[in-house]
């Protein structure tokens, strides 16, 4: 698959699906429940291409974070899935953290992805540089 291909499927798997917890409504509490932000006062220039690409790697992480906790949540008696929960959240703030970025941030970022075409270009262009 070339290049570009792969950018755009795994920005779309990241945040075009908006994650499969959500629409099971396992994680549905957890901060990530819409993976952006729903405004932010950031534009485009104010994100570098240094945090588009640690916002790549730290979508990747707490995609990974969540796939192991969904089942966990599911199965797990309705008294430990808040506790669970809780775990979920926590990982994947420390998973954002370890990018180098903040929680805002990171949401920032998937709500300029999509809605500002500049933003979602140049993302492209970091993810198909990887």
């Amino acid at each position: 698959m070339p290049r570009k291909n792969r950018a755009a499927l795994l920005l779309a798997i990241i945040l075009g699906t908006g994650l499969a917890a959500t629409s099971t409504g396992v994680l549905a509490n957890d901060i990530y429940e819409n993976e952006a932000a729903s405004s932010t006062t950031l534009t485009s220039a104010d994100i570098s291409d240094r945090q588009l690409a640690a916002f790549l790697d730290a979508a990747g992480h707490v995609q990974s974070i969540r796939s192991s906790y969904v089942e966990m949540i599911r199965e797990a008696p309705a008294e430990e899935r808040a506790e669970l929960r809780e775990g979920a959240v926590a990982d994947m703030t420390t998973a954002i953290q370890f990018t180098g970025l903040d929680v805002e941030t990171y949401r920032a970022i998937g709500y300029l992805f999509r809605n500002d075409p500049e933003l979602r270009q140049r993302l492209n262009r970091v993810a198909a540089g990887r």
